[in-house]
């Protein structure tokens, strides 16, 4: 005999549950997450608040239109594997989003239990959500959507943020093979570089993505959509559908003297090397982040919040500057608050004009201005007024620019007939770009905008995607995806040129086929390394490899050169940059310092297959350390060298050779190239000024991502501020602040000093 056991009853009046958080005092040394989710008890009551609507409108609120209702009546009845079924047959990122969602905006603000007439709080769907996912993280009995047989269509999603992650758990199901390319070596995008484990632990991030792998979503990291293959290359390779959903990933810049100073950070700089880099854990992880006993960050937007807080738990005093009011601050409400009880303190009304440094090119002094509000500007808030003569100066070591991004604009560049405005894609209300088969949604489209914005918007592409595919034939078997990391950057030959300079050849077929002369990638020796930028030498398409030479000089390098061969490189992004600007001008001047020869070898090769005569001038400490001698040769007309001891034919440095070379021949050449250390740089660019030749100098400035997304390669170009990865890493010699460059360059000398010390320490105890 059954017993029917009553169901729970609803208690609409009980108040609304409370996130434990951890204790504040806490929260400053760890990166632990701050809000600590419902307990079971907290979950029962928070879901028998619901009324379970008959009209519910939290259901349409929902950007992904999940089945609010469905799923807290399953948890209300106790069932939480039905209530977890029932979600994962609308969203695969639950936890996610149960944790940045910004419910208050959707689904809560429509709640009818928070209506007017109740004068009650509405149901807190937000934690709900992720207190369902939390619970059933270890479930054995927790299942994959269900997934439609293959229908043999193949779909390329680019960028693996919300809305890509989205479009393809909604494509996969219904029966496309999905590829996400990323071009980072970790997947998420935004969830990953932008928002702290304090508010999103990876583990929960890494788990949902690899719901979707389960569910049959291939992934490739590694590789940019725009360089290392078109999108018109990947409907040769046999994609009938492509989903652009590459974010906004270009910082804007506050425009004023001194923020190219050593200290002054982009917010996605500043997160990029935190969040994605683990900079936290410095020296454990190798990538350092300046944060100094004061950190000001400019901004109010969730980004601006992050950043503080990570300050604050990184040791220094942090300071919220923001133009508008409390009011007006864009970021949510428990992040603001979380960031007060934290110890963040805020500076409304007011905005920098100035900042200025020491001797040494370090922030030291940030001069702002009061505001008042006036009248609303076109984003509908009240604009902000500076108020002439209330100029005032505050001591600070950190300024992190949070003010706000554009798309990135890689693709857009190399799909110069997709229709853009500002940057931004263009679409139709469905997603669809101006292009057929290519659709776009999130920031790329929005420009900086929310997590669940750009899930809803990977959603209706999805849909469109689907229609516009349905009865298509498939035109080709696309090959399948391999993580590179694993499978694909084997090194295949190496050679020592000197004791300290490696040759490396590594397999990287999309790379070989696409790069120029002069561009260059990012690379990673280890899963726990630098992204560190290394000039391409060579690139064989039918071998499928390139060639780097690398300089042993700090930890990342070391351990490049420490490969061997058939061993893996554990990232390799590319190919970076613009090519050299490769003209027919008569005679060419390439002239290199150093290991700046393996760089300058494709140029000169390139200028003389353009029909040029080309000189090379190159400059070496020894003949010991002379590189790369052949291979110049053969490709270029003339090959001189200095050396710095007299031990070759020319005693003394490159730009003297340069100088005696001039006065020996009395030939003005139509164009110089240089690339090598900066002051050499520097110098052989005051020279060819003197003579009124065009110069070129390769800079390589320090990078973190190579991809325009952090702005950490600054550079002031003609007094214009260029980022060397996509704009460069060619500039006009003439026209570049070496001054500024060097510092920058210089910024964490004493961080890699301390790594690289770690490092022969424990080489050299075997470890």
């Amino acid at each position: 005999m059954s017993v029917l056991v009553p169901k729970p009853k609803r208690n609409p009046k009980a108040p609304r549950q409370q996130l434990p958080l951890l204790d504040p005092g806490s929260r400053s040394t760890t990166c632990q997450e701050v809000a600590l989710g419902f307990n079971r008890e907290q979950a029962s009551i928070e879901a028998l608040r619901c009324l379970n609507c008959k009209d519910p409108k939290c259901i349409e609120a929902c950007p992904l239109h999940i089945d609010i209702k469905s799923f807290i009546a399953r948890m209300a009845e106790g069932d939480l594997g039905a209530a977890f079924e029932r979600i994962s047959q609308d969203t695969p990122f639950p936890g996610i989003c149960g944790r940045v969602c910004q419910h208050e905006l959707f689904c809560e603000k429509a709640c009818l239990l928070g209506g007017p007439k109740t004068k009650l709080e509405p149901v807190a769907i937000g934690s709900l959500e992720r207190f369902l996912a939390d619970s059933q993280r270890n479930s054995s009995e927790r299942r994959l959507p269900v997934v439609a047989p293959p229908n043999g269509l193949s779909v390329a999603l680019v960028g693996s943020g919300p809305a890509s992650l989205i479009a393809a758990f909604d494509l996969v199901r219904k029966g496309y093979r999905v590829t996400v390319f990323e071009a980072l070596h970790k997947l998420g995008g935004v969830l990953a570089y932008g928002i702290p484990p304090f508010r999103l632990p990876r583990e929960i991030i890494n788990e949902e993505i690899e719901r979707l792998r389960a569910m049959g979503v291939e992934f490739r990291t590694n590789f940019i959509v725009g360089r290392t293959s078109a999108i018109d290359e990947l409907f040769a390779q046999g994609y009938s559908g492509v989903f652009v959903g590459t974010g906004a990933g270009l910082p804007h810049l506050m425009g004023i003297p001194g923020e190219n100073l050593v200290g002054v950070y982009t917010a996605n700089e500043f997160l990029t090397r935190i969040n994605l880099m683990e900079a936290y854990e410095f020296p454990l992880n190798d990538t350092p982040v300046r944060v100094g006993s004061r950190t000001v960050v400019v901004g109010g937007g969730n980004s601006a919040m992050d950043a503080a807080r990570w300050a604050k738990r990184l040791g220094s005093e942090s300071i919220i500057l923001f133009r508008r009011g409390r009011a007006e601050l864009r970021a949510r409400l428990e992040e603001i608050e979380h960031a007060e009880e934290e110890g963040v303190h805020f500076e409304f009304l007011a905005a920098p004009v100035r900042l200025f440094g020491d001797e040494n090119g370090v922030l030291r002094e940030m001069e702002c201005i009061r505001m008042h509000l006036g009248e609303p500007d076109e984003s509908g808030r009240p604009s902000p007024v500076p108020l002439p003569g209330s100029e005032y100066r505050v001591a600070v070591d950190t300024v992190v620019m949070a003010i706000g991004q554009s798309p990135n604009p890689t693709v857009q560049r190399a799909t110069p007939e997709l229709l853009t405005k500002r940057g931004k894609i263009v679409i139709d209300e469905t997603g669809q770009t101006s292009l057929p088969n290519i659709f776009a949604g999130g920031d790329v489209v929005r420009g900086g905008a929310t997590v669940i914005l750009a899930m809803r918007d990977g959603r209706v592409a999805a849909e469109a995607i689907d229609r516009a595919l349905t009865g298509k034939a498939p035109s080709a078997a696309v090959p399948a995806a391999t993580e590179d990391g694993a499978g694909g950057y084997r090194v295949l030959s190496k050679s020592l040129l000197t004791p300290e300079i490696a040759r490396l050849e590594i397999r990287a077929p999309e790379i070989a086929r696409h790069w120029k002369p002069g561009q260059f990638i990012i690379l990673r020796p280890t899963s726990s390394s630098e992204r560190i930028p290394l000039t391409l030498v060579d690139g064989d398409p039918d071998r499928g490899s390139i060639q780097l030479v690398v300089q042993a000089l700090g930890k990342t390098s070391r351990q490049t050169i420490a490969l061997e061969t058939g061993e893996f490189v554990s990232d390799l992004l590319g190919p970076l940059g613009m090519p050299a600007t490769i003209e027919k001008v008569g005679l060419v001047l390439c002239v290199a310092g150093g290991v700046g020869t393996a760089e300058l070898l494709p140029v000169a090769r390139a200028f003389r297959q353009a029909g040029n005569r080309v000189v090379a001038l190159c400059g070496a400490r020894s003949t010991a350390h002379i590189i790369l001698d052949q291979d110049l040769r053969a490709a270029a007309d003339e090959v001189h060298w200095a050396t710095d001891d007299g031990s070759g034919a020319f005693h003394g440095n490159v730009v003297e050779l340069m100088r005696a070379w001039k006065q020996e021949h009395g030939l003005t050449p139509g164009v110089a190239h240089v690339i090598g250390p900066i002051p050499m740089m520097r110098a052989a660019a005051a020279l060819t000024r003197e003579w009124g030749v065009p110069t070129f100098a390769s800079l390589n400035p320090i990078m973190v991502d190579g991809t325009g997304m952090c702005g950490g390669c600054r550079v002031t170009v003609g007094g214009k501020v260029r980022f060397a990865c996509v704009d460069g890493p060619e500039f006009d010699a003439h026209q570049v602040d070496f001054d500024e460059l060097t510092r920058r360059n210089r910024a964490y000398l004493a961080q890699e000093k301390l790594v690289l010390e770690q490092h022969l320490c424990r080489v050299g105890l075997g470890q």
